[in-house]
């Protein structure tokens, strides 16, 4: 990557997540006692970005908020991470989007994705955003928000010179659901396993690489919870293991694995050494509450790792 696009730009949804913890989640038409209630930042996007800026690495983020105290509010916590909110609208009709998520004694969750004025990023947009998409050396994309204006965001970022980085997530219900022309541009896909057999991988080991044969993507990354992660490029297969935490929730440990992976990317760690700072990002953020809040400093990844062995 050209050492003088060392930014990375996040496109796609921010909203307030709402969290409620039980002692498990509940079933069809029941409802249960919850033991606490929360209320924080929360959006893939979002949070990926922060993750970047967490990670000493210019963050741009192109999004859209309403007017209101959740949109003001996630504004001002994403300022304060580092990240740059100039290229963030604030739409003046739609409230800013939110997620209500369930929390079992487990650390599994189940969660309603509300996109809110998020559902109205557009092409325009991603025009405004322009100049930072030229200071960046990756764009993150995820399927939060309409998969047109996602395509169009690698469009242009694939003529400005960035690595377009897909994090194909809601999974779609399959791969013929994410246009080609967005596929033809994804330099990096990066899914867990559930994803990956939305995509129409096989359940096993080889799915990083069958997606990389059958989609025709550069780079396939596969996040496989407490099995780590396997990247699958032009110079072969690389395994992470996981690291052994003790889960508090899960929410979040995606984004957290994505923003530090793409961020040592930008700084010229190739991918093989790049993997275990994602996954130990990924080790570190289910050990605390919430998404956004849960996201480690790189100086918290790099101290983690070097009292820790992997769990294999």
């Amino acid at each position: 990557m050209a050492p003088d696009r060392q930014g990375v730009t996040v496109v796609g949804s921010v909203h307030m997540d709402l969290i409620a913890v039980a002692d498990r989640l509940p079933r069809h038409g029941e409802s249960l006692i919850g033991r606490s209630f929360a209320a924080f930042p929360g959006g893939k996007a979002g949070n990926q970005a922060a993750q970047v800026a967490g990670n000493d690495c210019p963050a741009f983020l192109v999004a859209r908020l309403g007017d209101d105290h959740f949109g003001r509010e996630l504004r001002e916590r994403l300022m304060a991470k580092g990240v740059d909110t100039s290229r963030v609208a604030i739409d003046p009709k739609i409230p800013t989007g939110a997620s209500p998520l369930l929390v079992g004694g487990d650390g599994e969750y189940a969660s309603i994705i509300v996109p809110g004025a998020a559902a109205r990023l557009s092409e325009a947009d991603i025009d405004a955003a322009r100049p930072a998409i030229a200071r960046s050396a990756a764009l993150i994309l995820q399927l939060e928000i309409p998969v047109g204006v996602t395509a169009y965001a690698a469009r242009v970022a694939r003529e400005l010179g960035a690595l377009i980085v897909l994090n194909a997530s809601p999974a779609p219900e399959s791969a013929a659901d994410i246009p080609d022309d967005l596929w033809r541009r994804v330099g990096l896909l990066v899914v867990n396993a559930f994803e990956a057999a939305r995509l129409g991988a096989p359940a096993d080991a080889t799915a990083a690489s069958w997606l990389r044969e059958n989609l025709g993507v550069a780079t396939v990354v596969v996040t496989l919870g407490g099995d780590g992660a396997v990247a699958t490029g032009a110079s072969g297969t690389s395994h992470a293991p996981s690291w052994s935490v003790d889960v508090v929730e899960t929410v979040g440990a995606g984004d957290a694995f994505i923003g530090t992976l793409v961020a040592e990317l930008v700084r010229g760690t190739p991918l093989p050494d790049a993997l275990p700072y994602a996954t130990a990002a990924g080790a570190l953020a289910v050990t605390r509450h919430g998404a956004f809040d849960a996201l480690p400093s790189r100086a918290e990844i790099a101290t983690f790792i070097a009292g820790q062995s992997p769990h294999r």
